[in-house]
């Protein structure tokens, strides 16, 4: 299967959630997921795939394309 998330998507959320002072906790809320799931994802125990960058985008009201590679990029316009 094609990975079409950057290597480093869950570094880029943390990032992300820092500079905009929002809690995972928050977003994991708003996913219906578990604070400690959303960490897992975060963090590389859980594979940060397309589902997932989508779904904390849409949580956080942004593009998902931040966590794309940017061939997949065009694809979300």
């Amino acid at each position: 299967m094609v990975q079409v998330t950057e290597p480093n998507a869950g570094e880029i959320l943390k990032t992300y959630l820092k500079s905009h002072d929002i809690s995972q906790a928050f977003v994991a809320r708003k996913m219906g997921i578990s604070p400690q799931t959303f960490n897992a994802y975060v963090n590389g125990l859980y594979k940060f795939d397309a589902d997932f960058a989508f779904s904390v985008a849409t949580a956080l009201g942004i593009s998902p394309k931040i966590f794309l590679k940017k061939n997949y990029r065009k694809s979300v316009d």
